[in-house]
């Protein structure tokens, strides 16, 4: 169960602030594998405005990840800030919203659990191509990589280079 709740039920006019640690525990309570490990510290300013909430949360920290080229561990800094409007009603789930940032709860709720919001923001701020910077690799395996492309040719790996043969038998 995630630990970054906060009370979002009869706070008074003005901001509140909360500060969490997020660690590799966090990021394995949702089955994520891959992401290796994280130390990320996340901090929340709760701020009341009439009927609705504005929470913003700033993530700052590292996630390591496996590099897609060499598969060692990748550290990748993680710097975000997003915003979350926190409204209520007495049935969300008829309400349509269409903004990922607004989130709609019940009018008795409490407390809201940020844990899948700060999970989405840290699995986000990873890119797609996960690779160290050039010459940064595992050199062991950056040289088994090159004696494997270099020692197979394309062409007479092909599964069609039977197909090429057989066309020049025609002609």
């Amino acid at each position: 169960m995630s630990t970054l709740v906060i009370p979002v039920k009869n706070t008074v006019k003005g901001s509140q602030s909360f500060d969490f640690k997020v660690d590799k525990g966090f990021i394995e309570e949702f089955g994520n594998d891959f992401v290796l490990d994280t130390d990320c510290d996340v901090h929340v300013d709760e701020e009341k405005k009439g009927s609705w909430i504005e929470v913003l949360c700033k993530i700052k920290g590292t996630v390591v990840v496996e590099c897609d080229r060499c598969l060692d561990p990748l550290p990748i800094d993680v710097d975000q800030e997003q915003l979350l409007v926190v409204r209520f009603d007495s049935d969300p789930e008829t309400v349509e919203e269409d903004d990922d940032n607004v989130l709609i709860l019940p009018e008795d709720q409490t407390e809201l659990d940020l844990g899948q919001p700060v999970y989405d923001f840290i699995c986000l701020s990873v890119p797609i191509v996960k690779v160290h910077p050039e010459g940064q690799c595992n050199p062991e395996m950056m040289a088994r990589l090159k004696e494997m492309t270099t020692t197979e040719t394309p062409e007479k790996n092909s599964p069609f280079s039977g197909l090429k043969d057989l066309l020049n038998k025609n002609k």
